[in-house]
């Protein structure tokens, strides 16, 4: 019996290049599990541009994540390869400058390659860290093994809003919501919200039940968020209402009941909930269904005239009239909550071709920029969209001139940046120096920001994740005002990780730290290896050293110049304006291994 050919890979992990063995290609290789080896491969490697497509298409995200494979629901980017290649099979260049693009707008490609270029070895794995603050509620299981608090999720029914919380109790929590979670997320007006709520509590008819069906998913979605935004951990009365919501929403999206306005409403409530709280997977399929539903009801559009008339195409389901405005901010939230999620797990989103929406106007004077204006910018690092660095470097330029007050602004602006820069470290390209001192600017004023929301319990998903990628960040710009910040940041992780005491928050901090480890053991190494040319060459300087000795017992105060073979640090002062406060002398006389420690005369090196 023949044995079943070889597996042939066009990509080879490293273990396998160096000992010259066959690979597999897989993750890891078969070569590499027989031997108990390491298994990695060179992404950085510009001969082998398909590497970085392999790694996507291999290496699973962790935490909730498939792997991105044609069977997978990640297979979408595989999918819409293939089919694009039977039209137009793309170049190798195009290809590449896309999976760079993908990895740079991702958070978790770009903490594993930065744990890749430090130590491939213990680099941590693909994974979205510090995606959120953590999980409110158990996830179900089989009920063997479910546990108390599981099997009371599993339990939950879709109750009517009336039947689980007061009236008094429900307008603290819509007051919560409009506190603290309507300054960024403004799509509810609130007069709107509190004349029906109060109508809600009237004796009921079957009428009104019917009526009120998508109004309660409101209600619920509203509740929820006043929970969260209120108690550190979460209370029956919220895992109640999130599954009320989520119930009524799939009860409506199987139903033959016309769309409405409310029922788009509770959508973007529950995908925003999401993303808050629960995995990435979920948080970004529900964005995707918002996305089309935005469409089926036309909400994407713009009205003729700016009235209230509903105008929709040919195949899509007409709402009811409603204003302008409130049309514009759904789409925007929907457009915004799928940008960002989709970016942040390298997927594809959603896009609404023939889209005709203005963008909302601002409701304050005092906060003229909203979640809406900084849209643009954030579609324009489309993948799929070429930019060069110019473009980029005018886009970060524009993000850093924007001047917000808002806290969950301030972590937008500040998220949007670090994508940006990512962006342009992918393309190699050299930021100048004024241009990073503002970047870091930024990063610290970000890092006030989430102090401030976690103390103020404000649990936005970006409180936990912009700390993280900011020390990713510093760890990668690496000199000496990065470094300088990463103590701040590191203590912003911790605050966090102090207040909302969950694994995901705890996994997040140990891969900073390990990180941080890692970025200060291949310093040492490096240190070492400077340590041993200073050693071996310093023989040589040693009879030249003595040579001046004679010199310096006659002479007590003497330059630089006077020792032979360092003139030329003389002159380095004279050329550096930086250097000129430095003291040269007294740094060349400092503790130091090597014969130039043990010089006579050098009496005030200290030997300890």
């Amino acid at each position: 019996m023949t044995e079943p050919p070889r597996k042939r890979s066009r990509v080879a992990c490293t273990s396998c290049q160096s000992r010259k063995r066959k690979c597999t290609g897989d993750q890891p290789c078969s070569t590499c599990v027989q031997f108990g080896v390491d298994c990695h491969y060179d992404l950085e490697s510009r001969k082998k541009r398909d590497v970085r497509l392999f790694q996507l298409q291999s290496t699973p995200f962790l935490g909730g994540l498939p792997s991105l494979t044609p069977d997978g629901l990640g297979g979408s980017l595989a999918a819409s390869s293939r089919s694009a290649e039977s039209s137009s099979k793309p170049s190798p260049d195009e290809t590449a400058a896309r999976l760079n693009s993908l990895d740079a707008n991702s958070g978790a490609a770009f903490a594993r390659r930065l744990g890749l270029k430090i130590d491939p070895t213990n680099a941590p794995k693909l994974h979205l860290f510090a995606w959120n603050m953590g999980a409110r509620h158990p996830s179900p299981s089989p009920a063997a093994t479910m546990p108390a608090a599981a099997a009371s999720f599993s339990a939950v029914k879709a109750l009517p809003i009336v039947d689980q919380i007061s009236q008094d109790e429900m307008r603290a929590l819509v007051a919560v919501f409009f506190e603290k979670v309507d300054p960024c997320y403004s799509f509810i007006e609130r007069d709107d919200l509190l004349r029906n709520l109060s109508r809600r509590w009237l004796p009921a008819t079957a009428e009104s039940a019917l009526a009120y069906g998508a109004f309660d998913a409101v209600l619920c979605g509203v509740g929820a968020f006043g929970c969260l935004f209120s108690q550190r951990t979460a209370t029956p009365a919220e895992l109640q209402l999130a599954e009320s919501a989520r119930l009524m929403l799939e009860q409506h999206m199987v139903s033959d009941a016309p769309p409405s306005v409310d029922l788009v409403t509770a959508w973007v409530l529950r995908v925003a909930y999401l993303r808050m709280t629960a995995t990435p997977n979920a948080a970004w399929m529900a964005s995707c269904s918002l996305m089309h539903l935005i469409e089926a009801t036309g909400l994407h559009l713009e009205l003729p005239g700016g009235g209230g008339d509903t105008t929709t195409t040919a195949l899509s389901q007409p709402v009811e009239p409603c204003d302008p405005e409130l049309r514009r901010r759904l789409f925007g939230m929907a457009r915004h909550l799928n940008v960002w999620i989709s970016f942040e797990l390298a997927r594809s989103r959603v896009v609404l071709h023939g889209a005709t929406s203005l963008p909302p106007t601002p409701r304050s004077p005092s906060h003229p920029t909203e979640i809406f204006g900084l849209l643009p910018m954030s579609e324009s690092l489309d993948p799929n969209k070429t930019q060069d660095a110019p473009a980029l470097e005018s886009a970060l330029t524009d993000v850093l001139n924007l001047v917000l007050t808002q806290l969950p602004l301030i972590l937008v602006q500040c998220n949007l940046m670090l994508c940006i820069y990512r962006r342009l470290r992918a393309l190699n390209c050299i930021i100048s120096g004024a241009l990073l001192d503002r970047v870091l600017a930024l990063a610290e004023k970000g890092l006030r920001a989430a102090r401030e929301m976690v103390a103020s319990n404000c649990p936005w998903h970006q409180a936990a994740n912009v700390p993280f990628q900011v020390v990713c960040t510093l760890l990668a710009i690496d000199n000496r005002a990065a470094l300088m910040m990463l103590g701040d940041a590191m203590s912003t992780l911790r605050e966090v990780v102090a207040a909302y005491d969950t694994e995901v928050m705890r996994e997040a901090y140990s891969t900073a730290y390990l990180l941080m480890l890692l970025h200060q053991r291949q310093k040492e190494e490096d240190t070492k290896v400077l340590k041993d040319v200073l050693h071996v060459h310093s023989a040589a300087s040693t009879s030249q050293i003595e040579a001046g000795q004679t010199a310096s017992t006659t002479e007590p105060h003497h330059s630089l110049a006077d020792y032979p073979g360092f003139s030329w640090l003389s002159d380095l002062l004279v050329d550096m304006p930086s250097l000129q406060h430095f003291d040269m002398e007294r740094f060349m006389y400092t503790d130091m291994p090597g014969p130039l420690a043990d010089t006579p005369g050098a009496g005030s090196v200290s030997t300890s």
